[in-house]
């Protein structure tokens, strides 16, 4: 391989321990990496969840390629760890320029350049700022005291220029995402992606997005911060003709579709139904429940949808109102009958253990999911509440609160192959502070496990059931 501009770098959940690998490619990587392979500028991919590689192996392969640049995301759930391998890239390569992107760098840049491994945060969208950081005459390697000049007129960095930490202009988001080129797939390992999807039942998918933001404003997301300016989408046809084009490279690909909101323009939705349906593809897609009518539902099972996910969060109405959420509950159960009487499988996603949620109204939502499990939702996922920086639930709380952390089994498992612990670890982040007012953070994770029975079960719970559940 060739010295890349920049080398990006997808870090395992934890070093050396139990491996998690997400059936989702790395795309926040692959949207960038193929946006600046086709600006001239050579980026490559490591997936070190897939590859199963350590971080010795990693800093092996970034030893190998000596690339300019070294690209991370951060994100909440794995901080520690993406910091842990700035800190040794920077220890074995100095010379190497780090870059720290994803959620955390737009939210918490000022936090993160307290730490001398990082040289820059990518605040917002990050194809062009790189680009023009990498296309820039900063020096070709790192050294003490670099010339930060040359950033000035690039929009969309933070950086340290002596003790001053510095902030560009706010870059603006790309306006036309037709503009962005399809996924090079094949800067990973697509074959051990698949082969994983085998292992678990899965026919073999690639994940896209249509779409970037969000016209929801939910206390809870950070999507709002991350993304200003409510929801851009690409066209149907752009989306069409990159569908067209990875079949012609994984014919046996199904596709999912990460959008926040996928049926919330009408217009687009009903174009993309009669585009989709002469290509006889399967899809699965993730949207608001009070967006769906009866001719959507009907038109994503005619269309080749086989699974739709649903962010309901809480089953308690006020509730609602106070996350900015604003689902209709009666509309929630209403889709859920829609999609099973169409045939479409349909998952629920859950939260429990806002810091105000009353143990009553916990009650209420894993009733809520267990009524809708008997109405047709084949499947749903219980997260601990984790408060995220940037989000508006954030403001409202200590910082204390605000520290996340990758779930690992304890010694309140009773039962270690139970499948309630399986969807824990898989959904890794949980709280590390006691962030409810009413129980611990470990009597919420005991909470979580119930909530999972109670649906298995088809169960309601009791007050009673719930008291005994926290304190097992």
């Amino acid at each position: 391989m060739s010295s890349p501009g920049i080398l990006l770098v997808s870090p395992p959940l934890l070093w050396n321990r139990e491996l998690r690998p997400d059936m989702k490619q790395p795309l926040n990587l692959l949207y960038l990496a193929s946006w600046l392979n086709a600006a001239g500028v050579e980026a490559q991919v490591l997936d070190a969840v897939i590859e199963e590689l350590s971080l010795p192996q990693i800093l092996q392969k970034v030893s190998e390629l000596q690339p300019r640049f070294v690209g991370i995301p951060f994100y909440q759930a794995t901080r520690n760890t993406a910091l842990e391998l700035c800190a040794a890239i920077r220890r074995e390569q100095p010379h190497i320029w780090l870059v720290a992107g994803g959620p955390l760098a737009t939210t918490s840049a000022e936090s993160l350049l307290s730490y001398s491994e990082i040289d820059f945060c990518v605040i917002g969208e990050g194809e062009i700022t790189l680009e023009e950081l990498l296309k820039s005459d900063m020096s070709l390697h790192r050294h003490e005291k670099p010339d930060y000049s040359y950033l000035a007129n690039i929009a969309g960095l933070a950086f340290r220029n002596g003790e001053q930490k510095v902030f560009t202009a706010e870059r603006s988001p790309i306006a036309d995402l037709d503009k962005i080129p399809f996924v090079d797939f094949n800067l990973i390992n697509i074959k051990k992606y698949f082969a994983y999807h085998s292992s678990i039942d899965m026919s073999d998918w690639l994940f896209l997005t249509t779409s970037r933001g969000c016209h929801a404003r939910c206390a809870f997301c950070a999507t709002p911060v991350l993304w200003p300016g409510g929801m851009r989408r690409q066209s149907v046809a752009r989306l069409l003709e990159e569908i067209a084009f990875q079949r012609k490279r994984y014919p046996t690909a199904h596709f999912g579709f990460m959008d926040d909101s996928f049926f919330s323009d009408k217009a687009w939705l009903k174009d993309f139904f009669a585009g989709i349906s002469t290509m006889s593809a399967k899809y699965c897609c993730i949207g608001r429940a009070d967006h769906l009518t009866e001719e959507d539902v009907a038109g994503l099972a005619a269309s080749g949808c086989i699974y739709v996910a649903i962010g309901i969060e809480t089953g308690n109405q006020l509730r609602q109102k106070k996350l900015k959420k604003y689902l209709d509950l009666e509309r929630v159960k209403a889709s859920v009958k829609l999609l099973k009487h169409f045939g479409v499988f349909c998952k629920g996603f859950f939260m429990i253990g806002f810091p105000d949620e009353t143990p009553q109204e916990m009650l209420e939502t894993i009733n809520f999911a267990v009524e809708l499990s008997q109405l047709g939702m084949g499947e749903c996922s219980f997260f601990p509440v984790s408060i995220y920086p940037g989000t508006e639930l954030a403001e409202q709380f200590p910082e204390a609160c605000r520290v996340s952390k990758v779930y690992e089994s304890g010694d309140s498992v009773q039962n270690p192959d139970d499948f309630a612990e399986t969807r824990m670890k898989r959904y890794a982040n949980i709280p590390d502070a006691d962030i409810n007012a009413y129980f611990t953070a470990e009597q919420i994770l005991k909470i979580v496990r119930f909530a999972y029975h109670c649906v298995e079960a088809g169960s309601q719970a009791s007050p009673a059931d719930l008291s005994a559940a926290s304190e097992l």
